[in-house]
């Protein structure tokens, strides 16, 4: 098997960073409790709209991302693929080397990588998944270009718009994660999605 994972809302979780942010400027008041996506559509809708949305990403992707946390389940997955054998990892995300309206111009990609690093994903005692495979790409268009070209057998993302595209490689199986969504229709964990994959 071939597993691909998106990294943005898959792996790692902003949930807190979006809240906090939010709150330091003032968009949500301070004892506001909700999840990114919530709280996205709170902001959009506000005077400032999206790109008061915008610069909330900048800062969240790029210089507080240390504060994200690691989606729960995410590391026992791994765990399962490496006990299962003859699994290969790769992570492909469609992310820009910079964010919007972010002056201190830090590079989102080393900054996801950074974190990745931190969590300990290249560590070959653990993870089993050596950095070169781990890609950026620029557009969708382009993320799902490389899915492709990895041959991926599985691919979990947390947007349909990823998995529904046209441009979608039929022969791979994708899995929606979306943890505040309906669980009759996604995964809205990461145990769920190791035993639909290595069918415990």
């Amino acid at each position: 098997m071939r597993i691909g994972i998106d990294f943005d809302n898959t792996i790692i979780c902003y949930d807190d960073v979006f809240c906090q942010l939010a709150k330091s400027a003032k968009l949500v008041p301070e004892d506001y409790v909700g999840t990114k996506r919530e709280l996205r559509e709170i902001v959009q809708a506000s005077s400032e709209g999206d790109i008061a949305w915008q610069r909330l990403q900048g800062k969240a992707y790029g210089e507080c991302l240390d504060m994200a946390q690691i989606f729960p389940g995410v590391k026992d997955f791994i765990a399962a693929c490496h006990a299962h054998g003859n699994v290969e990892l790769f992570i492909v995300s469609h992310k820009t080397e910079l964010g919007h309206f972010d002056e201190k111009k830090i590079s989102l990609r080393d900054a996801a990588r950074k974190w990745l690093r931190q969590q300990g994903f290249f560590d070959t005692t653990a993870a089993h998944m050596p950095e070169s495979n781990l890609y950026f790409e620029s557009t969708r268009d382009q993320k799902i270009k490389r899915i492709r070209s990895l041959n991926c057998t599985h691919f979990i993302d947390d947007l349909t718009e990823v998995l529904d595209s046209p441009k979608f490689p039929t022969d791979v199986q994708g899995l929606l994660f979306q943890p505040d969504g309906d669980k009759q229709q996604v995964f809205t964990n990461w145990i769920d999605i190791k035993n639909a994959i290595f069918k415990h």
